[in-house]
Protein backbone atom coordinates (compact mmCIF):
# COMPACT_ATOMS: atom_id res chain seq x y z
CA UNK A 1 0.00 0.00 0.00
CA UNK A 2 2.72 2.11 0.74
CA UNK A 3 4.64 1.42 -2.54
CA UNK A 4 1.07 2.33 -4.14
CA UNK A 5 0.74 5.28 -2.68
CA UNK A 6 4.33 6.76 -3.72
CA UNK A 7 3.72 5.68 -7.19
CA UNK A 8 0.67 7.99 -6.95
CA UNK A 9 -1.61 4.63 -7.59
CA UNK A 10 -4.79 6.05 -5.11
CA UNK A 11 -7.01 4.14 -6.51
CA UNK A 12 -5.02 1.28 -5.19
CA UNK A 13 -4.94 2.33 -1.41
CA UNK A 14 -8.38 3.29 -1.53
CA UNK A 15 -8.78 -0.80 -2.34
CA UNK A 16 -7.21 -1.88 0.63
CA UNK A 17 -10.17 -0.27 2.48
CA UNK A 18 -13.21 -1.14 4.03
CA UNK A 19 -15.92 0.78 2.95
CA UNK A 20 -16.56 1.69 6.50
CA UNK A 21 -13.36 2.80 7.39
CA UNK A 22 -12.68 5.12 10.30
CA UNK A 23 -9.22 6.88 9.04
CA UNK A 24 -7.84 8.99 12.14
CA UNK A 25 -5.30 11.65 11.91
CA UNK A 26 -3.63 13.37 14.54
CA UNK A 27 -5.52 15.94 16.12
CA UNK A 28 -3.47 19.23 16.06
CA UNK A 29 -2.22 18.34 12.41
CA UNK A 30 -3.59 20.29 9.14
CA UNK A 31 -5.78 17.08 8.31
CA UNK A 32 -6.49 15.99 11.84
CA UNK A 33 -9.83 14.11 12.85
CA UNK A 34 -11.26 11.21 11.92
CA UNK A 35 -12.49 10.31 8.32
CA UNK A 36 -14.88 7.29 7.81
CA UNK A 37 -14.98 6.46 4.36
CA UNK A 38 -12.47 5.79 1.65
CA UNK A 39 -14.07 8.74 -0.61
CA UNK A 40 -13.79 11.26 2.64
CA UNK A 41 -9.95 9.99 3.51
CA UNK A 42 -9.36 10.43 0.10
CA UNK A 43 -11.42 14.43 0.18
CA UNK A 44 -9.70 15.05 3.14
CA UNK A 45 -6.43 13.65 3.25
CA UNK A 46 -4.58 12.25 0.11
CA UNK A 47 -6.01 14.75 -1.83
CA UNK A 48 -4.71 17.96 0.37
CA UNK A 49 -1.41 16.45 1.05
CA UNK A 50 -0.90 16.15 -2.74
CA UNK A 51 -2.04 19.81 -2.92
CA UNK A 52 0.02 21.02 0.12
CA UNK A 53 3.29 19.67 -0.66
CA UNK A 54 5.76 18.78 -3.53
CA UNK A 55 7.03 15.84 -2.45
CA UNK A 56 5.58 13.76 -0.34
CA UNK A 57 6.48 10.59 0.63
CA UNK A 58 5.93 7.67 3.18
CA UNK A 59 8.70 4.99 3.68
CA UNK A 60 7.45 2.08 5.81
CA UNK A 61 10.73 0.65 7.81
CA UNK A 62 9.43 -2.42 9.79
CA UNK A 63 5.58 -4.08 9.77
CA UNK A 64 4.58 -6.01 13.17
CA UNK A 65 2.28 -8.22 12.22
CA UNK A 66 -0.37 -9.27 14.47
CA UNK A 67 -3.04 -10.98 11.92
CA UNK A 68 -6.09 -8.75 12.54
CA UNK A 69 -4.02 -5.62 13.68
CA UNK A 70 -0.65 -4.66 12.34
CA UNK A 71 1.69 -1.84 13.34
CA UNK A 72 3.85 -0.06 10.42
CA UNK A 73 7.13 2.10 11.75
CA UNK A 74 8.23 4.42 9.68
CA UNK A 75 9.36 7.83 8.34
CA UNK A 76 7.16 10.66 6.05
CA UNK A 77 9.21 12.66 3.96
CA UNK A 78 7.28 16.00 2.45
CA UNK A 79 8.83 19.22 1.09
CA UNK A 80 6.16 22.03 0.89
CA UNK A 81 6.35 24.29 -1.51
CA UNK A 82 8.12 26.81 0.12
CA UNK A 83 9.60 25.53 3.01
CA UNK A 84 12.43 22.54 4.24
CA UNK A 85 11.87 19.20 3.83
CA UNK A 86 9.93 17.65 6.61
CA UNK A 87 11.39 14.31 7.96
CA UNK A 88 8.51 12.90 10.81
CA UNK A 89 8.50 9.33 12.18
CA UNK A 90 5.19 7.53 12.64
CA UNK A 91 3.46 4.56 13.59
CA UNK A 92 0.45 3.36 11.54
CA UNK A 93 -2.37 1.10 13.76
CA UNK A 94 -4.46 -0.62 11.11
CA UNK A 95 -7.05 -3.00 11.90
CA UNK A 96 -7.96 -5.61 9.35
CA UNK A 97 -11.46 -7.68 8.92
CA UNK A 98 -11.32 -9.94 5.62
CA UNK A 99 -7.75 -8.56 4.16
CA UNK A 100 -9.65 -4.96 4.26
CA UNK A 101 -8.55 -1.77 6.68
CA UNK A 102 -11.69 -1.30 8.69
CA UNK A 103 -9.11 1.09 11.22
CA UNK A 104 -6.48 2.87 10.57
CA UNK A 105 -4.70 5.65 13.61
CA UNK A 106 -1.82 7.86 12.30
CA UNK A 107 0.66 8.43 15.39
CA UNK A 108 3.54 11.19 14.04
CA UNK A 109 4.84 14.59 15.77
CA UNK A 110 2.47 17.08 14.39
CA UNK A 111 4.66 20.16 16.01
CA UNK A 112 7.36 18.98 12.85
CA UNK A 113 4.37 19.86 10.57
CA UNK A 114 3.65 23.43 11.98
Amino acid sequence: MYDDFNEGDIDAVLANMAEDIEWTEPEGSTYGGTHESPEAVLENVFEPVMDDYEEFRVECERVIDGDEMVVALGTFYATPEMGERIESPFAHVCELEDGRITRFVNYTDTALWQ
